[in-house]
């Protein structure tokens, strides 16, 4: 039996891992404590866990104070670092959401802290798990395409789950380092994952195209008694959402964490349209792009190579009702649905069966390649991503599991990208983490 603790008890920290642990896998794994800096949402964790679970507004303390082998930390990105480091000279292993941190210093400071200390970090890319995306990892093992000469790789996220961005801690690149650190560093390892290959230069555009202020003049620090909040359409009311409500509402006078800022706040200072070439060993070039104001939300992928050309498409989500401008139902799991938002029609509003990869021989016809379409979170990976970390796997060919190394080439791409729109120049990635800094780290790209 293995001894974990958790710091961060937001709605990530409390529903992917605390309620699985003691519901899915209390058989293999037990949870000794949770720790928030906000004492209401600890009791509320302790509430939903059980009185066995002890609650700690204090990290250190938890470590004193009950058994732990594994700290798994689901905070604010800017505070990664500071808690893996502690834990790892603490002689626990760490498991922490993605990003594993927002800078390149930062990123120096916790591969130190596992050489001095033969501890480990896992970083949980979930979307790797994704037997959608494993296909996609399995097709290119085959060597279907060929050599791979370029891959395009576009992001959608539509005006629910693009826009929450903008409400919270993650509209700071202080707190987050961006879309490009924090949502984006999930693509990038899919890339790298994909390829085999880490990545050696990056360079960047980007810029805040829509979430600006003057959307709504007038508008408030947040929604809760904003003065324009009857004319917007993404007024965000916390009381809607018991979880969001206990979670937040009910401790706000703790921490003065507003769950539910403006979108377009004058104090946000992320992009939210933003294009990247990055370039690997064998000359691959890569082209991404990531836009959090599109209609619909998913992925499309294509890899050209000396053989032909594979592709691959996910429609997560999208409202097929004409000008629905409600948040709360543009959020709704029944109205924002799975589509293949190329071609559904609103009269059959049904989700796909399975997804389809298509290889292009160069020289002419198609082929396909069928994967059921799994209606679970993040496409069936968290599921198989928590069973592989609480219960283990007898063998991994593909490299699912990610270490340190492969959450430093995932967040570095997106660093090298801040730096690169600042000083508008190509910014390579061994300047950000010199090669020798990786030597005693495995690559686990499969």
């Amino acid at each position: 039996m293995i001894n974990y603790c958790i710091v961060g008890m937001g709605v990530r920290g409390l529903s992917m891992y605390a309620e699985d642990m003691v519901a899915q896998y209390q058989d293999v794994a037990r949870l000794t404590g949770v720790c928030d800096i906000n004492p209401g949402r600890v009791r509320y964790a302790q509430q939903i866990l059980g009185p066995d679970i002890r609650g700690f507004t204090d990290f250190d303390t938890m470590l004193n104070e009950v058994p732990c082998d594994v700290v798994i930390v689901v905070t604010k990105d800017s505070t990664h670092a500071d808690f893996i480091v502690r834990a790892l000279h603490r002689g626990k292993d760490v498991i922490t959401e993605k990003p594993m941190t927002m800078a390149a210093d930062q990123c120096r400071q916790i591969l130190k802290a596992e050489q001095e200390t033969g501890h480990s970090v896992r970083v949980t890319f979930n979307y790797r798990y994704a037997p959608y995306k494993t296909e996609v990892k399995r097709l290119l093992r085959t060597g279907i395409v060929g050599d791979v000469h370029s891959v395009e790789f576009r992001w959608y996220l539509d005006t629910a789950h693009g826009a929450d961005y903008f409400r919270r801690w993650h509209a700071r690149k202080e707190n987050s380092g961006g879309l490009l650190v924090h949502k984006a560093s999930h693509h990038f390892d899919l890339i790298n994952w994909w390829l085999d290959r880490e990545p050696e230069e990056v360079v960047a555009m980007g810029s805040r195209q829509y979430y600006q202020p003057q959307q709504h003049p007038g508008h408030g620090s947040r929604c809760t008694r904003c003065g324009v909040a009857e004319q917007c359409e993404f007024y965000f009311d916390l009381d809607r959402d018991p979880l969001l409500h206990a979670l937040y509402r009910e401790n706000e006078s703790y921490d003065h964490y507003y769950r539910d800022g403006c979108v377009f706040s004058e104090t946000t200072d992320i992009e939210d349209t933003m294009s990247l070439l990055i370039r690997y060993p064998d000359r691959i070039q890569v082209t991404y792009a990531l836009t959090a104001a599109t209609p619909f939300e998913g992925w499309q992928v294509a890899f050209n190579g000396s053989l032909g050309r594979l592709e691959a498409f996910e429609g997560e989500a999208m409202v097929l009702e004409d000008d629905v401008r409600d948040f709360a139902r543009r959020s709704d799991g029944k109205t924002r649905r799975a589509h293949d938002w190329r071609t559904v029609a609103a009269e059959t509003p049904t989700s796909p069966d399975h997804l389809e990869c298509r290889f292009y021989p160069l020289f002419g016809g198609v082929k396909t390649f069928s994967v059921p379409n799994v209606e679970e979170a993040h496409g069936g990976g968290d599921r198989r991503l928590k069973d592989d970390l609480f219960r283990g796997v007898a063998e991994d060919p593909l490299g699912h599991a990610a270490n340190s190394r492969a959450g430093a080439m995932a967040l570095l791409v997106g660093v090298a990208a801040n730096q690169s729109m600042a000083e508008h120049r190509f910014v390579s990635i061994d300047e950000l983490l010199p090669a020798e800094t990786l030597a005693s780290v495995p690559a686990t790209h499969g």
